[in-house]
Order: structure tokens, then sequence, then C-alpha cells
């Protein structure tokens, strides 16, 4: 599984420095039809809490979980593959790569 940091974005009427969401792509190796969410930082900081593994999923909660507020859009365009991690850019006008 391939996980793709989209997007990030603060929730402009939270009362807390902690609501920010991601938009994020899941790609499978199996040739399914890429899935897109939006994830909130809570909500993988709980997921990464609870649990374990080291599919392109959890790493890119995980790397959510631990970046810095100021550098959340250093994360936009990191690729999470299975097992691996951060995987660097990719370009996100080319779907394929």
């Amino acid at each position: 599984m391939k996980a793709t940091i989209l997007w990030h974005a603060p929730v402009a009427d939270a009362a807390s420095g902690e609501v920010h969401r991601f938009g994020f792509a899941l790609e499978d190796a199996n040739g399914a039809r890429p899935y897109s969410g939006v994830i909130s930082l809570r909500t993988a900081r709980v997921l990464v809490a609870e649990l374990t593994g080291n599919d392109g999923f959890i790493c890119m909660l995980r790397a959510i979980a631990e970046t810095l507020p100021s550098d959340y859009d250093t994360l936009i365009g990191q690729h999470f593959d299975d097992g691996v991690g951060p995987q660097g850019p990719v370009d996100l006008s080319n779907p394929s790569a």
C-alpha cells in the first residue's frame, strides 16, 4: 500500500490548534482504484497510539502525529510505502509517479 499526503489545512473555527485536517490518497498494489480521504490530527494521534504495524497508512499517520505544526506543509506530497516510511515528495500532477 502507498499512502500520499495531498494537502493540509487548519480548521478555521477551531478553539484549539490541535485541529488540523490532512487529505490523503491510498493506493494498493492490486490495481484497485485509489481511495481519497481526510483525517484530523487528533484522529491520527489516537490511531498511532493504538495501532502497530508498518504499512503505508500507519507510517503516514505516524508522520502526521510526530510532525511539528510549523512543518505540516512539508508533509504535502510525501508518500509512505509499506514498511518503508516517507519517500519524499511525489509529482502530484502525475498520478502514476
